[in-house]
């Protein structure tokens, strides 16, 4: 059963994540509670305005009968006939008619018993007993008022008998009028929110692509390149100092890799004469043990000559077809006696998986997987699957795996599992190194995982494009 911590409802009322969602959302509640409050008030007001032209109705009819219960039947006549004769507009006229009996509206009192009311309490404000009084409304319009108009008719009992029949429209309230508003400050409002989420659009838009350029240069700052300086004052201002801050960080690393190499290249002629010297070394067996020390500092110059070029390169991405270009690889090691294959990945295996790659980037990377997975696993299966838009090259072997807790630190440089990795194997622990930058070279990266059944499985991850 779900309990309700109060961590739970944290994230139940938990905003979205992104700026644009969180400013879109606060907005948005925002008006929506402006106009539930504004519809409040506006159907306050509407109930008042009723309640006070019902009370001005009883007030009118109370008048009529008084005025009319003191005339005499000549007054009345030409009172009748000049109110007729009226030059307001047909919605606003009324029809006045004195009956000899009490008229039979039984059956249509259905909303008029609150003017009934009015009406008895608007006689006895003025201190007369109120009289009969019966009232009714009528679905089609009579006379003068149009057909599709709801009357109300009302008819009050005089002192001699007979009966003031007043014939009115029955809706009085602005109903019209108040949607007329309401629909107007909804579409404002929606005018609004449109004009809002293109604004917020406008402003977070740039700031997604800072981010998109941040995170490029984080993964390989050798070829970010700067972000334009443009939009609003406080962008402006951020990818300034994103910029300088690229400049900075890309000659000190320009700095640092023209150093290795430098320093790589120089010691080879050293190491040759002592190379070379070592010949006359006497006993044998110092010999022998000084020209292995000599060889494994050759080794380490020239990973660190290819370490620095693994950081940039000037290769041009192509289209790479990489069902073929992987299956070439695998019959290339094949044929030197290495038990590599291409494997079923599961998915169908016919048609052609385009990329736009660095070949001998990637090849470069791929074959320091394939060379692990050979040396320490004993063979290596590739395969080749396309998961959520992107290619996934897998290289799996059946050695004896990497601790989960160092899955990521064997791409360190110069960090070495002793296990598996010695002095006397050639390993200096820069090969996984390498084929990482080689992968991020060409947007790509690289992942391990321990397989259930024993083994080690290196993913290497690139964007598909057709």
């Amino acid at each position: 059963m779900t309990q309700n911590t109060p961590q739970a409802k944290r994230r139940f009322f938990r905003l979205p994540d992104s700026l644009f969602g969180q400013l879109f959302s606060i907005l948005f509640f925002g008006i929506v509670i402006l106009q539930a409050a504004n519809f409040e008030v506006v159907c306050r007001v509407q109930r008042l305005y009723v309640q006070q032209a019902e009370k001005s109705r009883a007030e009118h009819l109370v008048t009529y009968w008084f005025l009319f219960n003191s005339m005499t039947a000549n007054q009345r006549k030409a009172a009748i006939e000049h109110m007729a004769d009226s030059h307001r507009p047909e919605k606003l006229r009324e029809m006045v008619e004195l009956l000899p009996v009490r008229p039979d509206w039984e059956d249509r009192t259905d909303g008029v018993e609150r003017l009934l009311r009015m009406i008895a309490d608007g006689f006895g404000n003025g201190g007369e007993e109120a009289p009969a009084v019966v009232a009714g409304t009528h679905e089609n319009g009579v006379g003068i008022f149009p057909v599709h108009l709801t009357v109300l008719e009302t008819a009050i009992q005089l002192s001699d008998g007979t009966w003031l029949k007043v014939t009115q429209p029955f809706n009085i309230d602005d109903r019209y009028v108040v949607w007329s508003q309401r629909l107007f400050v909804l579409l404002e409002a929606l005018v609004m929110l449109v004009l809002t989420a293109m604004l917020l659009l406008r402003v977070t838009r740039p700031i997604r692509k800072l981010s998109g350029a941040a995170d490029s240069f984080g993964k390989q700052p050798e070829l970010s390149v700067p972000f334009p300086e443009k939009g609003v004052k406080e962008l402006r201002d951020a990818a300034q100092s994103f910029n300088r801050m690229r400049e900075r960080i890309c000659g000190n690393l320009a700095e640092r890799d023209r150093m290795i190499a430098a320093m790589a290249h120089d010691l080879r002629t050293p190491l040759t004469k002592l190379q070379l010297r070592l010949d006359r070394v006497e006993p044998e067996n110092l010999r022998r043990k000084l020209q292995e020390t000599v060889s494994e500092m050759r080794a380490i110059i020239s990973q660190g000559l290819e370490l620095a070029k693994s950081l940039s390169t000037e290769e041009a991405a192509i289209r790479l077809d990489m069902r073929a270009f992987l299956q070439s690889m695998a019959d290339d090691y094949a044929d030197v006696g290495n038990n590599v294959v291409m494997v079923n990945s599961g998915q169908t295996e016919t048609g052609s998986v385009i990329i736009k790659a660095r070949p001998l980037c990637l090849k470069r990377c791929l074959e320091n997987l394939i060379v692990n997975a050979c040396k320490y696993g004993g063979g290596a299966k590739i395969a080749l699957s396309e998961e959520d838009g992107q290619v996934v090259v897998s290289v799996s072997d059946n050695g004896p795996g990497i601790p989960d807790e160092m899955l990521e630190r064997v791409f360190e440089p110069y960090f070495r599992l002793e296990s598996s990795r010695n002095r006397s194997s050639g390993g200096i622990g820069l090969g996984l190194t390498i084929a990482r930058n080689m992968a991020l070279l060409n947007n790509g990266d690289i992942e391990l995982h321990n397989l259930p059944e024993g083994g080690l499985l290196a993913r290497v991850i690139l964007p598909r494009q057709s």
